[in-house]
């Protein structure tokens, strides 16, 4: 019993600190997707990475805008509904195309817990479409497995 006791002391040092796992979450941007859609023939694409300390590292890319962009941001909100600012953008303006690659911010507490349940889009806005050219919601995604390695008979 003695030694039950002290195996699973030592399995729990050596565990370290139990920690979530970081959130992985992706993005498709087009001009349907505005709260109210936009005839805007951009697309864009962003993945994210949120972790449990509420950091979030950021690849955005977009192009085929009508005229020059003007902003970012990630905002609070479902699919359906416009919503507050979490954490604006440096994107180059007055461009019809761009990237952000492995941007990285710190996120509120109360936006993190948004973007963890599916309620954060990202927005690029221009001059023809100053409330939105286009706008993509950034969805969590699935856990993936590594694959097994090979194993020999």
């Amino acid at each position: 019993m003695k030694t039950a006791g002290i195996t699973l002391l030592l399995l729990a040092a050596l565990a370290g600190p139990a920690t979530a796992a970081d959130l992985r979450l992706h993005a498709l941007l087009d001009g349907a997707s505005v709260v109210s859609a936009t005839e805007s023939k951009g697309t864009g694409e962003a993945t994210a990475i949120l972790t449990d300390d509420n950091k979030v590292r950021l690849n955005l890319v977009f192009g085929g805008l009508a005229s020059g962009v003007t902003g970012a941001a990630i905002q609070l909100g479902s699919s359906s509904e416009n919503g507050a600012v979490a954490a604006p953008l440096d994107v180059r303006k007055n461009v019809t195309s761009g990237s952000l690659l492995n941007v990285q911010l710190t996120l509120t507490p109360d936006a993190a817990a948004s973007m963890r349940d599916g309620n954060t889009y990202l927005l690029v806005t221009t001059v023809d479409h100053p409330e939105g050219a286009i706008r993509g919601q950034l969805l969590p995604q699935p856990v993936r497995l590594r694959p097994a390695a090979p194993t020999t008979p």
